[in-house]
């Protein structure tokens, strides 16, 4: 059975799709069988991400309305044998609860894990991909603004479900001083009420391998964050450390 992770955000524009796409291709890479299931209609971009454009043809959207099956519209990344995305429709069709559930039960004798990445905010969509979850993570910059988003969208989880929430804060520098005007990750982590995962770096190849859709460079110090985060969501102990 596939453990099924959702990655949201309670704002916009937060780097949830870039955790999305970069914690399965490490998953990928480790050798897990890794389905990406982009939920944000619309406003898709995991196409771009994962190197897919070029030969998409059915998308979620298709899915749902049973204009084809799953089979045909997962589609198999150029660069990671082991990932496949299911790219979300290109109008703005919301899936709502039952559809999801089939789909991620049809589809978890055939994948180590399934990652849900969810449109921001803590509406409907949100609600839907909680009850088919096993674990949410909640994306955050160091920003005020994203900081009190994440903690409205762990309320939001808490309410609907006892679904296990933890935080990954995105685009962190490495010299505390630029955090301004926050303090330090603990302020981050207290504000979002939200117990930490995993911290992403701000880091120009991981904006550079999501625009090309290529894989992440070795040399990015988020190719060993990524790593060490697939590792914890699978239940390693891997220290959280700063470096």
């Amino acid at each position: 059975m596939a453990k099924i992770i959702l990655v949201a955000s309670g704002k916009g524009g937060v780097g949830k799709s870039t955790v999305s796409a970069l914690l399965g291709e490490a998953l990928a890479f480790s050798g897990k069988r890794v389905l990406l299931l982009e939920l944000d209609s619309g406003l898709r971009s995991l196409d771009v991400a994962l190197g897919v454009t070029k030969n998409l043809v059915f998308d979620l959207g298709d899915i749902v309305r049973g204009s084809a099956d799953i089979q045909s519209a997962a589609m198999p990344c150029p660069f990671c044998k082991n990932l496949s995305v299911i790219c979300a429709a290109a109008n703005s069709e919301p899936v709502s609860k039952e559809p999801l559930q089939n789909i991620c039960a049809a589809v978890s004798a055939d994948f180590d894990c399934v990652i849900l990445d969810c449109p921001a905010g803590i509406g409907e969509s949100l609600s839907a991909a909680a009850e088919a979850s096993d674990l949410a993570l909640v994306v955050a910059t160091p920003d005020p603004s994203s900081i009190r988003a994440a903690g409205a969208a762990g309320r939001a989880l808490r309410a609907k479900t006892a679904l296990e929430r933890r935080l990954v804060i995105e685009r962190c520098p490495k010299k505390a001083r630029k955090l301004a005007p926050i303090n330090n990750l603990d302020e981050i982590i207290d504000g979002a009420e939200l117990q930490l995962i995993g911290v992403i770096w701000e880091d120009p190849e991981t904006r550079r391998a999501m625009d090309s859709g290529s894989a992440l460079s070795p040399d990015s110090p988020n190719h060993k964050a990524f790593r060490d985060l697939g590792k914890r969501v699978f239940g390693e102990r891997v220290p959280l450390g700063f470096k």
